[in-house]
């Protein structure tokens, strides 16, 4: 018991300081590589391989945006009466009333679509 040893060592101390990250004074927002990515070009396989055709017609999905709102319940009523009179679907006859009361004073008309 004469001898008294430190409660911990003093190496411990150094060993757990924070320390700081690899890439502390690296910018995170900063999405440039120091060297550009070379990518190998593909040589053209051969001269009369035909390219392929176009696709035609609509594209699988067109771009919409969600609308959720509250709405009367006339207005309701109406919608559901036009989708019942064979108007097509609720988007459908909601879109027509919008383009018929404001296509053409905000920039499309009706019946451009």
């Amino acid at each position: 018991m004469s001898d008294q040893k430190p409660e911990r060592p003093g190496d411990l101390r150094n060993r757990r300081r924070p320390q700081a990250a690899a890439d502390e004074r690296v910018d995170p927002v900063d999405y440039r590589q120091t060297e550009p990515a070379r990518i190998p070009i593909p040589a053209p396989a051969s001269p009369n391989v035909t390219p392929p055709a176009p696709r035609r017609g609509r594209p699988r999905r067109e771009v919409t945006v969600p609308f959720s709102t509250r709405l009367a319940l006339d207005v309701q009523d109406l919608i559901d009466a036009a989708v019942d009179g064979g108007e097509g679907t609720i988007r459908n006859v909601v879109e027509e009333a919008i383009r018929e009361k404001y296509g053409q004073q905000y920039g499309t008309a009706a019946k451009d679509r």
